[in-house]
């Protein structure tokens, strides 16, 4: 043990050299300590605080990139912004603010910015794409010419999934040429619609997809919207088919609970075309119209206004695929180098959770579902049976003639009396419809323009005084 400068003294001596600390410290103004504890912590905040520099974007080129969006659009107005992101949330909202926290884009508006489609409120997409420019890893001091390759690009993928809420994430991103657009450059878009079979005939829904195959006008099958002044409704099905949903096993759960997919490939759509088109679908299915209902719609001389139906639900809607030529998707920040935990993986353990998630849901209500089914219910024939039993056996149409109609997602319609959908009420034709707009647009404008040459309270007194 090492000596000190106290160990000779005795312990009166060391009390009485204490008692001289404690007296001078009490002499010393607390405001002396106050300032050096304050000095040392404002010093000390310093040190950890980093200064709050503006970012500048303009040390940076700018390149043009694709990204692939994936989204559950169930909880969102939509995809397209409505610049409303408080009160009418959209997919693009959530993109916009996650591209300017990366500092990917200062502006939007000046981005160049397209995407592939509008899906509706509560429509899905796992293909959907957009385009625009962006800030690029290399320096505007670089004087290389050329781009940088992907593997040294910045790591759009991960930076924006990071900042995504969890129902939106980017899968992948791919460079474009300058002039490129995610709309005008897309060659083909593929949307599926998931349903039940419930009591519906999927043969006569095969044979009704057929008449949908091929160039048709399908102003009977989309909502008309004046305003856009669409000159043309021809629109190209390249195919639509009907197959089960793989890797689901709801056989034994109650009838009809098979699950089975619309796979609708085209060029283009109309709004709310493959809404509609299900609806029209459904019908075919439970008996209420026979397949060549799809063919009479489609003949514009035959039926050339809309009759009047309702459109299929958007829950099961989903924008699958978007197709372009050319495009190198690159799924990781570094596709050429092995990454214990690439982004592609982060991706699939996202997306593995979400399911699980859901398959719990799901599970819980199929639990609910299977009980309920087992309880009591009096039969046509009087006799006792099971709800499932009384299910099986109802059929589309009582015999009081009330008629259930499937719109999908677990939704359906109940009418006292079915009318076929030929002889319902039609809506206006679309000449009518962009008349009676324009006659609208004319009014609107005649209204105003009156308002503007009305003289004000002051112009009268003014011309009053002037007659005078």
């Amino acid at each position: 043990m090492s000596s000190t400068r106290f160990d000779h003294l005795t312990r009166e001596q060391l009390l009485e050299h204490i008692e001289k600390l404690e007296a001078q410290i009490s002499k010393t103004p607390s405001s002396q300590y106050d300032s050096d504890s304050s000095e040392l912590k404002h010093k000390k905040r310093h040190q950890h605080e980093k200064i709050d520099r503006p970012f500048d974007m303009s040390k940076y080129t700018k390149r043009k990139i694709a990204l692939q969006v994936a989204y559950i659009g169930w909880n969102y107005c939509g995809f397209a912004s409505q610049n409303k992101p408080e009160s009418l949330p959209t997919i693009e909202d959530m993109l916009f603010k996650a591209l300017i926290n990366c500092k990917l884009v200062e502006d939007i508006e000046q981005s160049e910015y397209s995407r592939c489609g509008r899906t509706d409120k509560g429509v899905s997409g796992l293909g959907q794409v957009i385009a625009l420019n962006v800030r690029s890893k290399k320096l505007r001091s670089d004087p290389a010419p050329d781009l940088l390759p992907t593997e040294k690009e910045f790591p759009y993928v991960d930076s924006l999934n990071r900042l995504l809420p969890p129902d939106i994430r980017v899968l992948s991103w791919a460079p474009v040429k300058d002039d490129f657009s995610a709309r005008f450059n897309c060659t083909g878009r593929t949307y599926k619609y998931f349903f039940s079979r419930n009591k519906m005939n999927i043969e006569e829904m095969r044979k009704a997809c057929t008449y949908f195959e091929g160039p048709n006008d399908f102003r009977n099958f989309c909502k008309l919207d004046p305003s856009k002044n669409v000159l043309s409704y021809e629109r190209i099905i390249v195919s639509m088919k009907i197959s089960p949903v793989e890797y689901t096993q709801t056989l034994g759960v109650g009838e009809g609970t098979e699950f089975y997919e619309v796979e609708l490939k085209g060029t283009a759509f109309l709004w709310h075309q493959v809404r509609f088109m299900m609806s029209v679908l459904f019908l075919v299915g439970q008996g209420l119209e026979a397949p060549e209902i799809v063919r009479d719609l489609l003949d514009i001389e035959k039926v050339p206004s809309k009759p009047d139906f309702p459109m299929a639900s958007d829950l099961p809607l989903v924008l699958y695929d978007c197709e372009f030529k050319g495009l190198e998707w690159t799924h990781s920040f570094c596709d050429s180098v092995y990454d214990p935990f690439p982004s592609s993986y982060r991706i699939y353990l996202h997306y593995s959770q979400e399911w699980t998630a859901q398959m719990i849901r799901s599970l819980t209500c199929q639990n609910y579902l299977s009980k309920v089914a087992k309880f009591p219910v009096v039969m046509p024939d009087k006799t006792i049976n099971t709800i499932e039993k009384f299910s099986e056996e109802k059929p589309t149409i009582t015999s009081t003639g009330v008629a259930s109609i499937v719109l999908g997602g677990g939704k359906e319609m109940r009418i006292n009396k079915y009318k076929p959908v030929l002889e319902r009420p039609r809506c206006d034709t679309d000449d009518l419809k962009k008349s009676k707009f324009e006659a609208r647009k004319k009014r609107k404008l005649d209204k105003q323009q009156k308002k503007q040459q009305m003289p004000t309270s002051e112009d009268a007194a003014e011309t009053f005084e002037q007659e005078e």
